[in-house]
């Protein structure tokens, strides 16, 4: 697999191709890059498979390769936006032009056509909306194609995991379920299993089944509906007679943030049984004939009903005793009729016995008697004073009471009558005296179950009978309350409905009749104002616009009739209210300027914008666009606001862009916004100062002054600013030469001869290197140019050897051919004066030793033995061509050398250190040492890490064998290093030998302790028993020993007051102290984890709020605040407020809710609301009455519901009543005085004498204008006020006003007297000893 790597330096950019085999274990050696001193190298992009060394260039493997499995993974949520990021894809290719021109697209995976690929930079991003219910995982097949004549082909997988949001509704199986079931079933019996599907994820998808509020709380106290299994059931037996069918309304709703859900019918049939017999009514059946009427004559009819249905319901009657030769009844209608003429004188009364039988078999328990009278003209029954009575009352009246008289009489004196009410009252409302026809309630009468009855009543004398019909009209008392179907509805609005708009249409029902039924509506409840109710009709209209900011408004609605007492039930009506699209996008700035470097990746995003849209939904949401300025598509923004890089960008070719952004929402008619935003590019030094010329040549005559120009070079950089500000320099320092840094002028810096130059130098010619160099940061781009400069000159000069002793070395073991070197002499002048041969004339004896008479290269000719001599010195002279041959001559030593044959030696096998894991970066970590007994460069050893340096983490001088850090030790993360270091001699061919070094690192406390992101949040209940386990802090810290040994300790409790403790080893918090919520509903404690570390003062610490709920538990009774004594008016109107008994308990909710019960006391007379406590007159005062005494129990609504009683005392207001002792009083009381602490005493006496008997009550308790509650007591004999609480002023007040009445007992008539308001100064100090002033 071949692999293209990129290393950078501040200069240049660098390619470099290397081959590795897959399935290579980490630390595989890849290759090792050209590097140059003081550069440092790194890949242009991250890499997961490879790294480099930046200093040596070598690049190693970071993870076992698989050629297959080279790809990219992203997670999406599935609600993105079209348009947004995906991800960024990049391969290289190490050709140039179009050959590394490369093009992008996506081969396979795309067929539901989500996303799309730029062509140009690799950029994914989506195309659709997704949809992780269709495809949860994606795999895209992407090319890269470069545009080469024969074009090559590189391929990638990119795995877009698609995450889940809450987007499915669940979904019933079935729209509507139909359940038919046997009425009478047991509690429990399933009727069918509820299924439902949502193709999210996790709790997304988890459904949960519950009844919607759509069927009433009574109907679902009837069922079971498991909330996972969905199977629903009976909840108790059934009964179809009550009710045939049930339509309940059952939602499976998930359980995502915000939850969705869907609504299934389900309508329960009841299977009718035969479990009701037939019932007779009337059961008493009375009839007149006349003697001697024929056969078939009508009689009567008696009727029974069954509620069954079908045959179970169907009756048929029968004769069970009586004359049943003389009668005859209809077995499917029940009349009867004679079957023979009746005769008075053979019988005057006959009595039949009647039996219902149903189609199932079920009998009456109860028959019908019919007895049946016959007469004749002389008969006399009895004569009712009415054949019609009509009689009216009001309901609920006291059972037997008396509603009216019926009267019968005959002809016959001696007869006696008796009354019966044979039909009209089957539920027994009435019941008649049968001796005196006085007709009483027998039971509870309600208007609103029946408002008129018609009794039939029978006299009876002798044998005979007379009927009448009593006609009895039932008046309404105002005993029920409006009614609304349902207590909660909602609507929806819209924002920009004006003033009048129809909101809702609310509608309450009354059963009761005239007034009382009568209905005006109200609103309790109307945030700001903004709705209007019809007094009479209950439609309710806006007075004002809405607001969506506002989401939704709650109105309560109060129905009210115009009965008294007056009563009155709410409605929660919730208006919802949705957006219209009157908000046009708005940038969080005016206009927008950014700077972003040149060299910023393509695909990369570099600058966010914002717009914001007060609308909702739809249109409240925005999508960006670039409209203007983007010359060449350099840029592209996503669906968020992001700007990114679509091209490469080049300063160089512009610097500047001003783009037009356009933010829109997403509306039906959008509106839009535009913002400026300017993007600068800076300059990166990229552009090196290129010179406009690889070679200068110059010629320049010798002789000439100091100074002298010589000639110019030139480099030009594109950049800007000092990355494009050019200097010029030697590469290596020039005697002969200056260069001006700025100009690139070259002059000389002395007089040059040339036979001086070509002695000293060997030719008359300068070459060197100029460099140019900018001004950037952090590293300055250069350029190199290399400078030749001539000098000519004369012919006067001798052969020179260029050394008068050259040294050459050579192995023993070397062949007969091996060059030696090559000497050299030189000849200043030119031409055949300058030609050079070279001859050996001395030490040559044995001819071992040829030299090439041109080139002045030494050979070897014959074989070499150290042993025998170990060097030779050789005489060679240079000889030139002139006339006149001039030469010269030089001396080689010839050292013969041994060979290489021992290795470099440690001195132990193997090498352990242990170091600090906060060693400085450059400190000094161990030394290795080796020798070997060779000589010269066979002993010279380099020492190098070749093995497991753990990603460079060490050094090693390769002179020295010293191991330095170059990299930062954790030892969290790697706590032991093995590296093997060899010593490696310069011999030909090299001997080399390692040893193993183990570094041991230390642990340091560089760590400190860390808890889990976010605050802590638990819920107690209140009352707790100490020391209860509340919940376990822990913290984590990954030094090692006593450094990652946590100790735990509050800090801080709010409120004060000790109520935790942690235990400091597990992190335990328990209660210390009570807990009361009333005390406080929530505590914070912030808990300290702090490490061991020795010294102390290296330990290290971390914080974690904890935040404690205290939840509330029914532990307090309602305490009445009320006074327990009133007065009234002998004359207060029937249905008036009297006054209203408050209790107060501090518990939260339901625990604390308040309920309030007459359980003693007159309650023909007064009446108590259970919920607000308001006592009403329900009848008159009796004037001569002197006082009420009721008892009132106050009641919460906590499932452990807890109770208290209060007398109250009404007292008839009355005159002439006790007189006081004194007009005012007045007293001063010292705070903080226990309960029970005597105030003052107070005396009145009646005017009547010291023997009437006075008792006092209070009345009321004042501070400023508002009631005080209880706080003093008053002796009713004794008149002593005493306090009934510790007075606190600084609490409280440093006045009170006590209102006392004073009542004769025994007067008969009510006599009462007021005393003024009594002054009650609290004092916040009083001297020690001092007492409270009575006057």
């Amino acid at each position: 697999m071949l692999w293209t790597l990129w290393q950078h330096s501040a200069s240049s950019q660098i390619r470099q191709e290397f081959k590795v085999l897959e399935e290579q274990p980490i630390g595989t050696y890849v290759g090792t890059i050209e590097t140059k001193p003081s550069f440092t190298y790194r890949f242009s992009e991250n890499h997961k498979l490879f790294a480099i060394n930046g200093t040596t260039g070598v690049i190693y493997t970071t993870s076992v390769i698989d050629r297959e499995e080279v790809f990219y993974r992203v997670d999406i949520s599935e609600d993105v936006p079209k348009g947004s990021y995906i991800k960024g894809v990049s391969a290289t290719d190490g050709d140039s032009g179009q050959n590394a021109n490369l093009r992008y697209s996506l081969v396979s995976g795309n067929s539901l056509g989500w996303f799309s690929i730029s062509e140009n930079s690799g950029l994914v991003t989506s195309a659709a909306l997704l949809d992780r219910e269709i495809a949860s995982e994606v795999v895209l097949n992407i090319s890269a194609k470069d545009q080469g004549v024969q074009p090559r082909v590189s391929y990638t997988k990119l795995i877009v995991n698609i995450t889940d949001v809450n987007d499915q509704i669940p979904t019933f199986t079935q729209s509507s379920y139909h359940v038919s079931f046997v009425e009478h079933s047991p509690a429990g019996s399933e009727l069918l299993v509820l299924s439902a599907t949502d193709d999210d994820l996790g709790a997304n998808g988890t459904i949960r089944f519950l009844f919607d509020p759509e069927t009433p709380s009574s109907v679902q106290n009837l069922f079971r509906l498991d909330s996972v299994s969905g199977r629903l059931s009976t909840a108790v037996e059934l009964d179809r007679e009550n009710q045939a069918s049930y339509l309940l309304s059952v939602q499976a709703k998930d359980s995502g943030l915000p939850p969705l859900h869907s609504v299934s019918k389900v309508n329960v049939m009841l299977q009718d049984i035969n479990d009701n017999r037939p019932v007779f009514y009337p059961v008493q059946y009375f009839a007149n004939i006349k003697e001697n009427e024929p056969s078939g004559s009508y009689v009567t009819t008696v009727s029974a009903t069954d509620p069954d249905l079908g045959r179970n319901g169907t009756i048929r009657y029968s004769m069970t005793a009586g004359d049943n030769f003389k009668f005859h009844i209809n077995a499917n209608t029940g009349q009867i009729t004679t079957l023979v003429p009746l005769d008075r004188e053979e019988k005057t009364a006959h009595q039949l016995q009647v039996r219902a039988t149903d189609g199932g078999g079920l009998h009456s328990r109860a028959q019908a008697i019919v007895t049946i009278t016959v007469i004749d003209t002389q008969d006399n029954p009895p004569t009712f004073s009415q054949v019609i009575y009509s009689f009216v009352i009001f309901e609920n009246i006291k059972l037997h009471s008396v509603i009216g008289i019926v009267s019968a009489s005959t002809l016959d004196l001696n007869t006696n009558i008796t009354y019966l009410i044979t039909s009209g009252d089957q539920r027994g409302v009435f019941a008649i005296d049968g001796a005196t026809g006085v007709i009483n309630a027998a039971s509870q009468i309600d208007r609103e179950e029946q408002a008129f009855y018609q009794l039939k009543v029978i006299a009876k004398g002798g044998e005979v009978t007379g009927q009448a019909f009593v006609n009895i009209t039932i008046k309404d008392l105002n005993d029920n309350a409006p009614y609304f179907s349902h207590a909660v509805e909602h609507v929806s609005a819209v924002e920009n409905w004006g003033t009048g708009h129809h909101i809702f249409q609310a509608k309450a029902t009354d059963q009761d009749d005239g007034s009382n039924g009568m209905l005006t509506y109200s609103l309790k409840q109307n945030p700001k104002g903004l709705f209007h109710i019809h007094e009479k009709h209950g439609l309710i209209t806006l007075t004002g616009p809405l607001e969506v900011t506002t989401s939704s408004y709650q109105v309560e609605v109060l129905a009210s009739d115009l009965g008294v007492p007056q009563r009155s039930s709410s409605l929660i009506l919730t208006v919802s209210v949705y957006d219209v699209n009157d908000n046009s996008p708005v940038f969080d700035q005016l206009s927008y300027e950014v700077t972003i470097p040149e060299s910023e990746v393509v695909n990369s995003r570099f600058f966010q914008v914002e717009a914001t849209d007060k609308d909702s939904g739809l249109n409240g949401e925005i999508a960006y666009d670039i409209v203007g300025g983007n010359a060449g598509d350099i840029f592209g923004i996503f669906p968020d606001g992001q700007l990114y890089i679509k091209a490469e960008l080049d300063r160089e070719v512009q610097e500047r862009y001003h783009l037009l952004l356009v933010a829109t929402d997403r509306a039906v008619e959008p509106l839009s916004a535009t913002v400026n935003i300017t993007v600068i590019l800076e300059d990166v030094n990229d552009n090196r100062p290129l010179f406009n010329s690889t070679n200068y040549v110059f010629h320049f005559e010798e002789e000439q002054e100091r100074g002298s120009p010589v000639g110019r070079v030139f480099a030009e950089d594109r950049d800007f600013g000092p990355n494009s500000e050019v200097r010029y320099a030697f590469e290596t320092p020039q005697a002969n030469f200056e260069l001006d840094a700025i100009t690139g002028e070259l002059t000389s810096t002395l007089k040059l001869d040339r036979e001086g130059l070509m002695r000293q130098r060997g030719a008359a010619v300068f070459s060197f290197t100029v460099i140019s160099s900018d001004q950037g940061l952090p590293k300055p781009l250069h350029d190199h140019a290399k400078v030749q400069v001539y000098v000519r000159d004369v012919n006067d000069n001798l052969p020179r050897f260029t050394k008068d002793i050259y040294q050459a070395s050579v192995s023993e073991s070397a062949q007969n051919g091996t060059q030696l070197l090559r000497v050299s002499a030189s000849d200043v002048d030119e031409g055949r004066n300058g030609l050079v041969h070279y001859q050996i004339e001395e030490g040559n004896e044995e001819g071992r030793f040829s030299i090439d008479s041109g080139s002045g290269q030494v050979a070897l000719v014959g074989g070499l033995d150290y042993e025998a001599t170990a060097s030779y010195s050789l005489k060679i002279i240079a000889v030139d061509a002139g006339a006149v041959p001039l030469s010269s001559s030089c001396m080689l030593s010839v050292s013969v050398l041994d060979e290489n044959d021992n290795s470099p030696s440690f001195p132990k096998a193997a090498l352990t250190v242990d170091v600090l894991e906060n060693m400085r970066i450059g400190e000094l970590v161990a030394s290795v040492t080796a020798t070997d007994s060779d000589s010269g460069d066979n002993a010279e050893i380099i020492y190098s890490i070749t093995a497991s340096n753990n990603h460079g983490t060490f050094s090693i001088s390769p002179n020295t064998g010293s191991i330095f850090l170059v990299k930062k030790l954790d030892y969290e993360t790697q706590a032991l290093y093995r590296l093997n270091v060899t010593a490696k001699d310069n011999g030909r061919p090299s001997q080399s030998s390692t040893v193993p070094v183990v570094i041991h690192v230390r642990d340091f406390n560089d760590n400190p302790p860390s808890f889990p992101p976010g605050d802590i949040f638990k819920s107690i209940p209140e009352n707790l028993p100490l020391a209860t386990s509340v919940m376990t802090v822990t913290a984590q810290d990954t030094d090692a020993d006593i450094n990652g040994q946590l100790e735990y300790s509050i800090m801080q409790q709010m409120p004060r007051g000790g109520h935790f403790t942690i235990d400091p080893n597990t992190g335990v918090i328990r209660t210390c102290r009570e807990i009361d919520r009333e005390f406080s509903n929530l505590f914070e404690l912030t808990v300290k984890a702090t490490d061991q570390a020795v010294p102390a003062e290296f330990r290290r610490f971390a914080l974690k709020n904890v935040t404690v709920w205290v939840t509330d538990q029914n532990d307090n009774i309602p305490s009445f605040v009320s006074q327990n004594a009133l007065v009234a008016d002998t004359t207060v109107v029937v249905g008036s407020i009297l006054t209203t008994v408050m209790a107060f308990d501090p518990d939260e909710g339901a625990n604390g809710e308040v309920e309030y019960e007459m359980v003693q006391g007159d309650s023909d007379t007064f009446v108590i609301d259970r919920y607000s406590g308001d006592i009403r007159v329900a009848s008159r005062l009796e004037p001569s009455r002197l006082v009420y005494s009721l008892t009132v129990s106050a009641t919460d609504r906590g499932s452990d519901r807890r109770a208290s009683r209060t007398e109250l005392t009404v007292i008839l207001q009355g005159v002439d009543g006790p007189v006081f002792s004194q007009p005012k009083y007045i007293t001063i009381l010292k705070e903080g005085q226990p309960a029970g602490t005597n105030v003052i005493s107070l005396d009145a006496s009646s005017p009547r004498g010291s023997g009437a008997k006075v008792e006092f009550y209070i009345v009321s308790v004042r501070c400023g204008d508002k009631s005080a509650g209880r706080l003093f007591t008053i002796g009713r004999n004794t008149g002593m006020i005493q306090t009934a609480a510790e007075l606190d002023r600084e609490q409280g007040s440093d006045l009170y006003l006590v209102g006392v009445y004073a009542i004769e007992t025994e007067a008969s008539q009510p006599r009462t007297q007021k005393a003024e308001p009594c002054d009650f100064r609290a004092l916040s100090m009083c001297p020690e000893g001092a007492s409270g002033v009575e006057q």
